[in-house]
């Protein structure tokens, strides 16, 4: 007979990970890669109306869906704009103009994660926050298993670019998340 885990899992709430950074009010923040919009909205909340959050993405139904749900918030601080982050350069936002960004389960799907972090280190301001979520490799769901990224892995690549580790955020049970400085 197979035994039940009653292993509780938890997901990741992306306000309460911005919250314990923390992301304060007034902040500039960029999301990479903002897909269904979730952390660029919890951010637009928390940075508030002198605040200002970037969402950007490649694929239009993110940046569709992203708007919509800001707008269902009623938040009129967030933006979105179609880039391709794999391409240095290529999305519009000046140099140093982010207090923080964040790269939220976009890595493992990237070819060219060296352009990823290198914009956003390009973008950040000095002493800056870089927050990477990404998959747990061995999560029970996700995507592909061999598409996944360990914690050695992101941190040789962030350090490699010159970033400096802050800390090892608790981002639920099928998620690890890490918070570095420009």
């Amino acid at each position: 007979m197979k035994q039940i885990s009653t292993k509780r899992h938890t997901f990741l709430n992306p306000e309460q990970l911005l919250r314990e950074i923390p992301l304060k009010p007034g902040m500039v923040v960029a999301d990479f890669g903002c897909g269904n919009g979730y952390y660029a909205v919890a951010a637009g909340v928390i940075a508030g109306k002198k605040g200002r959050v970037f969402a950007l993405d490649i694929m239009e139904d993110a940046l569709s869906q992203t708007s919509t749900l800001a707008r269902l918030v009623g938040l009129h601080n967030v933006s979105t704009e179609g880039c391709d982050l794999e391409k240095f350069g290529s999305c519009k936002l000046p140099d140093t103009v982010a207090d923080m960004v964040i790269i939220a389960s976009l890595l493992h799907q990237a070819e060219n994660k060296d352009n990823i972090i290198k914009e956003a280190y390009r973008v950040l301001k000095t002493n800056g926050r870089l927050l990477v979520v990404e998959w747990n490799p061995d999560a029970i769901f996700g995507p592909p298993i061999e598409d996944r990224l360990n914690k050695e892995q992101v941190r040789k690549l962030l350090e490699h670019h010159g970033f400096r580790p802050v800390s090892e955020l608790p981002a639920g049970t099928f998620h690890y998340a890490f918070l570095y400085q420009k």
